[in-house]
């Protein structure tokens, strides 16, 4: 074998480093290995956090074994103290192998005494008396002759360890941060220190390249402000990403498609979405989480990445649909049962579940359907009433339905087996003023209908990062003011004289955000009020509206 053919099975030593804790850098170093191992490349994820240790905990099951299942093998430390004593520890001993195919080798043996042997470790002493550097320089080349990629989980901050990880082993640094000064300017700080560091040691490892990955990154809620440290970023940051980028890619474009953005329920405990929810949702975290590995997977090779040569992105599943049939019959149904309550005006939603669902029993619906009730004012969407025997939901073939007429509010809905919802509901507003529309009544009914949708789904048991599709539609609007329903709420009244319905459909996930649903509340009621002579709020007014509304009601949801 040439050197040449040699040099291409040599493998790339990957060291994810953050300055500061709370970056992300952990999670996205463990999904990053997922991908590479899923695309069929052998990966070595090494534990060198040695003070704040688990990345293996990302990979575990629950088919794993109980316990610590780092007591099984030795790691990191033990290896150190193993070269200290003179009794070296074969590595390929320290693996654990997890699916779908990551091998880790953990920071070392938890058996009641690695605190102990982590104190003991005093790395001055180490380099100068027991070659720890030529130790790990052999460790390094085995790794990369054995894997094709090696993931290396550092240290934060400035430490010895921190610099094992980031002048000793990677070939490139891949910067987590956040929109911190002192994130940002601590990870361009340590790349000059590595660099300089590298320079000194006694081997050509060659230009350390960084790779600066803005991490819990907030432009779907913040979005002036994220903005400004995006501009900031691609400032500080200029120079490492022109080391590799293309001609013609700018920093900012770079910083756009490798942000990852912070989705607050992947906060909680070691998951890996991009096995559970996918990369199919560019706003989602797995989308980024995927456009990382792919350049990592590419070395860097920036349209290889994004154009998918070698790693396409598997096919979009075709989502299923709602039953036009089903929705027709019912509102048939309901639109009689207004006309005869002599109702001029209504609010008309449905929704469902883009993916699959778990088939449900009548008597199983009417217990999902009674904890997803959010109450407001008047009756709660899908209310079930039980003081009254022919308004109590009917069980049917295909789910319940509830026909309730009780004089001064008309509501019908229905819910399928399968998760399908739709229910019509008379205006609150005809039950207090005629020819009226409130604007807030309208965005707190449609937070409620969103919120109301959520919690079905939940009863339901499908995961948050399942996706919904909802359309709202009101009715019997022409001729109506709009309003609002305190006087010291200031609003120019406006007629609308032209347009009686208006209906508008979203997409989102069940585990939305309290953010999300003022944005979607928002896009829903737009095209409702504009009607009446352009009306529009600003985006502060949904904002307050919604957020006293989930806040009364949040010991509900």
């Amino acid at each position: 074998m040439s050197s040449q053919e040699g040099a291409k099975k040599r493998g790339t030593v990957y060291t994810f480093y953050s300055f500061k804790g709370g970056a992300g850098r952990s999670m996205a170093l463990a999904n990053v290995a997922a991908l590479l191992a899923k695309w069929g490349r052998s990966v070595l994820v090494i534990d060198w956090d040695i003070e704040a240790p688990g990345i293996e905990k990302f990979f575990i099951t629950n088919d794993s074994p109980s316990g610590s299942i780092r007591s099984s093998r030795p790691g990191i430390v033990d290896l150190i103290h193993g070269q200290a004593a003179r009794r070296e520890i074969d590595w390929r001993e320290c693996i654990l192998k997890f699916d779908p195919g990551v091998s880790v080798i953990s920071a070392g043996r938890d058996d009641g005494e690695y605190l102990d042997r982590l104190q003991r470790l005093d790395f001055h002493t180490l380099f100068a008396e027991h070659d720890l550097g030529n130790y790990i320089e052999r460790l390094r080349t085995d790794w990369i002759s054995s894997f094709d990629f090696v993931l290396v989980d550092s240290r934060t901050g400035v430490s010895d360890v921190g610099g094992i990880c980031t002048v000793h082993l990677p070939d490139i640094l891949v910067l987590l941060f956040t929109a911190t000064d002192s994130s940002i300017y601590g990870a361009s700080q340590i790349v000059e220190r590595s660099r300089r560091a590298q320079e000194l040691l006694p081997l050509d490892r060659g230009h350390l390249i960084a790779v600066p990955v803005p991490s819990k990154d907030e432009s779907r809620t913040e979005y002036e402000q994220a903005m400004r440290w995006k501009i900031k970023f691609a400032e500080l940051f200029h120079d490492f990403y022109s080391e590799w980028l293309p001609s013609g890619i700018s920093a900012q474009e770079a910083i756009e498609l490798l942000r990852i953005p912070y989705v607050p329920y992947w906060s909680f405990g070691e998951r890996l979405p991009v096995l559970t929810e996918g990369g199919f949702d560019p706003g989602s975290i797995g989308y980024a989480y995927e456009i990382l590995a792919r350049l990592l997977a590419s070395r860097l090779d920036w349209y290889e990445a994004l154009e998918g040569r070698r790693l396409p992105p598997p096919p979009s599943p075709k989502p299923r649909e709602i039953d036009k049939d089903w929705i027709a019959r019912h509102r048939s149904a309901a639109m009689k049962g207004l006309l005869k309550a002599q109702k001029p005006g209504f609010m008309e939603a449905y929704h469902g579940c883009l993916d699959s669902t778990p088939s449900k029993r009548q008597a199983e619906l009417l217990s999902i359907a009674r904890l997803a009730m959010v109450h407001t004012f008047g009756w709660p969407i899908g209310v079930i009433l039980d003081s009254r025997q022919e308004f109590r939901p009917r069980p049917t073939n295909d789910g319940i339905v509830a026909d309730i007429d009780a004089g001064h509010d008309y509501d019908y809905w229905t819910l399928t087996k399968s998760g399908d919802f739709y229910t019509l509901l008379s205006l609150f507003e005809d039950d207090r003023q005629e020819g009226v529309l409130y604007f807030n009544t309208r965005i707190i009914r449609v937070a409620e209908v969103i919120q109301h949708c959520v919690n079905l789904y939940k009863g339901f048991g499908i995961e948050p990062n399942a996706s919904v599709v909802l359309t709202v539609r009101h009715g019997g609007l022409k001729g109506r003011t709009l309003t609002a329903t305190q006087d010291r709420i200031s609003l120019f009244t406006s007629t609308n004289f032209h347009e009686d319905e208006v209906e508008t459909s979203v997409n989102f996930k069940v585990g939305v955000s309290e953010a999300e649903i003022v944005t979607l509340v928002e896009t829903l009621c737009e095209p409702l009020f504009v009607i009446f002579d352009y009306a529009r709020f600003d985006h502060s007014v949904y904002t307050q509206i919604v957020t006293n509304f989930i806040q009364g009601n949040r010991g509900r949801f």
